[in-house]
């Protein structure tokens, strides 16, 4: 999913732990109790990867967000 689509996708996933990984970093966070973690609060994010702790889903924001993306996938969906 990419856009509005990908948006709506991620805001209604359960987030009870997730991690976040930038580009052009090594480090990562871990989000524990993340449960109200909504696309409002990456506004000011770009080249930002979140994912649930289990690995089932994958939120991306890219530097080209508002061109392309932003993007959601789920484990075991085709694109």
């Amino acid at each position: 999913m990419q856009g509005e689509e990908a948006n709506k996708a991620f805001n209604s996933m359960p987030k009870n732990s997730c991690y976040v990984f930038y580009q052009g970093t090594n480090e990562a966070l871990i989000l524990d109790g993340a449960f109200s973690f909504s696309v409002g609060d990456l506004l000011e994010e770009t080249d930002i990867y979140i994912v649930d702790k289990e690995f089932t889903w994958t939120y991306i924001k890219t530097h080209e967000t508002g061109y392309i993306g932003p993007y959601f996938s789920l484990r075991g969906e085709r694109v």
